[in-house]
């Protein structure tokens, strides 16, 4: 029996090499073997079973690479009652549609809502217990803000958390109070380990705990609920950036069951970093479907949440300043030794003195033992002009959002001014010749490279407002920062992000090239097809069932 090969044309196929542009492809296998005329494609498969797919003049490219996106976290919260704006507009909207769910509750339920974000509340201020005891005073009620650097709480469930007046902030976070001292519901940073302390995983002050107790059974549906929307948006492999115990055995089961479609890199959180040194685990462990990434370090808190450690005051913020998960020298050790041992870092790091905490890690590192792991800050949100140099210096590579920019950007100016319209500098880094990357930090923001790629070319709000114009890239900067260059942000560009003999198979089909449509509608360009090692996972017209 003849192998079966596939031979792709018919419309628009970008491949994010030199040449940019191709008539055909031809895949075997999970790997495409020629790239080129449709007769070059056609001759490539010559003694195999050949079947042709035309796309109807729709745009095929890379399958989009998301270097940072929560995977679980994402299915978590796609769970939980939509709370975000503009959905959800003030405390009473907030409080309106979580009641909404309290008829269908049954022992041992817990009402729980994602996504609300202070700063575009009408009343611009933080949910608290009082307003949560509105929704129910009989079942516990939790909230998480959309950065996951919060939570709050009503009574009921602080009581079960066992959280008063005695009960002291956390390293690397705090616990929001009354102004009688006593708890308000508020849970910012390292102090959402309470909801782990009975079950679950803690991880102290490395960083928010996202990592809600659940059971096997549930674990492994929020990986397919998430993974869902993941192929949906043409996203064919992701860097997920805080990786467990938890999430590293539910990936696995969910791999050894034929249940993992999408290819998934791991970052484990740096409270693992002695115990994989011991084991000898480095960056690279693994297969093209399931490998150890990196270490996640956390340098600080969230922007949006107001907890990221700037050298200049928030506006908005009682507190006025953010603050460190580590003590500076604490940091630069344990950076030093995770790049001993061989593995690349991600290190979240939103305001600019939390840049410079990893900047100075990075030289140190490099001064011991130069060997270029892309040592990658995270969010990279307000670093300042002048630690441009360095970032490009030493070899650090940025991950941004620009659908933060998108969704929050006007908050963020809000709470520290003109500074705000340089959230995820771009255009710095293109001056610089710092690399390029796009990402979602989902479910932050949705899974979506399209607007994503819409928000980085144009720099506009939800609201339509413009922030940082000097920031704006092209399409095509924007395309590579999804693709290749994302391969290169998690060391994968010999395997994925563009299209070319000897790569695997992933590939997203667009239903418009987006060079060929104005820039305000490639936010409008739906997805098709996703394919992932040469099988289709998603069809829009009918969507295929997960592992069938």
């Amino acid at each position: 029996m003849k192998e079966q090969s596939i031979l792709i044309f018919g419309g628009s196929i970008l491949t994010m090499e030199e040449t940019e542009q191709v008539e055909a492809i031809s895949v075997k296998g999970d790997q495409v073997v020629c790239a080129g005329t449709v007769e070059e494609c056609r001759l490539a498969l010559e003694g195999s079973e050949i079947q042709e797919i035309n796309l109807n003049g729709q745009c095929l490219l890379p399958g989009f690479i998301d270097p940072h996106l929560h995977l679980m976290m994402l299915g978590m919260c796609h769970t939980w009652i939509d709370i975000s704006y503009p959905k959800v507009k003030s405390i009473n909207d907030l409080v309106r549609e979580l009641s909404i769910h309290t008829d269908r509750l049954r022992d041992g339920a817990i009402i729980r809502g994602f996504g609300f974000d202070q700063r575009n509340l009408k009343e611009k201020r933080y949910p608290t217990a009082d307003d949560l005891d509105r929704v129910s005073t009989e079942y516990p009620v939790q909230i998480m803000h959309a950065s996951g650097h919060a939570n709050v709480v009503n009574h009921y469930f602080l009581d079960m958390l066992e959280i008063d007046e005695h009960t002291k902030d956390p390293i690397a976070g705090v616990i929001g109070r009354d102004n009688n001292g006593k708890p308000n519901g508020q849970l910012f940073d390292s102090a959402n380990d309470f909801f782990a302390e009975k079950s679950g995983v803690l991880v102290g002050n490395h960083g928010p705990n996202i990592h809600m107790p659940d059971t096997p059974e549930n674990l492994q549906t929020l990986i397919q609920v998430g993974q869902e929307q993941c192929v949906t948006a043409g996203i064919t492999t992701i860097n997920d950036p805080q990786v467990t115990k938890q999430e590293m055995e539910s990936f696995d089961v969910a791999k050894k069951n034929g249940n993992l479609k999408m290819r998934v890199v791991m970052s484990f959180l740096s409270t693992y970093l002695d115990e994989l040194i011991h084991l000898g685990f480095r960056s690279g462990f693994g297969d093209k479907q399931l490998s150890i990434g990196s270490i996640k370090f956390y340098a600080d808190g969230s922007l949006n949440s107001g907890t990221a450690y700037l050298s200049t005051n928030y506006a908005d913020n009682a507190r006025k300043k953010g603050y460190l998960y580590h003590e500076p020298e604490a940091f630069k050790e344990m950076f030093i030794k995770a790049h001993k041992q061989g593995f690349q870092t991600l290190t979240h790091a939103q305001g600019d003195s939390a840049i410079q905490l990893v900047i100075g890690g990075v030289r140190e590192a490099l001064a011991n033992e130069s060997f270029d792991r892309r040592h990658r800050i995270e969010h990279c949100g307000l670093p300042a002009p002048s630690q441009m140099d360095a970032i490009k210096e030493l070899g650090i590579w940025p991950v941004p959002q620009p659908q933060h920019v998108y969704q929050y950007g006007e908050g963020v100016i809000r709470q520290v001014g003109e500074l705000g319209q340089n959230y995820s500098p771009y255009g710095w880094f293109k001056e610089k010749g710092i690399p390029i990357v796009l990402s979602s930090d989902a479910p932050v923001s949705p899974p979506n490279p399209i607007l994503a790629i819409y928000a980085a070319v144009t720099r506009k709000t939800l609201q339509g407002n413009l922030v940082g114009e000097e920031h704006q890239i092209t399409l095509t900067e924007a395309l590579r920062g999804y693709t290749i260059e994302a391969a290169k942000a998690v060391n994968k560009e010999d395997l994925i992000g563009s299209i070319a003999k000897g790569k695997l198979a992933d590939f997203a089909v667009l239903s418009k090239n987006p060079y060929d449509v104005p820039v305000e509608e490639i936010k409008d360009i739906a997805v098709t097809e996703t394919w992932i090692a040469g099988k289709k996972v998603f069809e829009k017209e009918a969507t295929l069932l997960m592992g069938k």
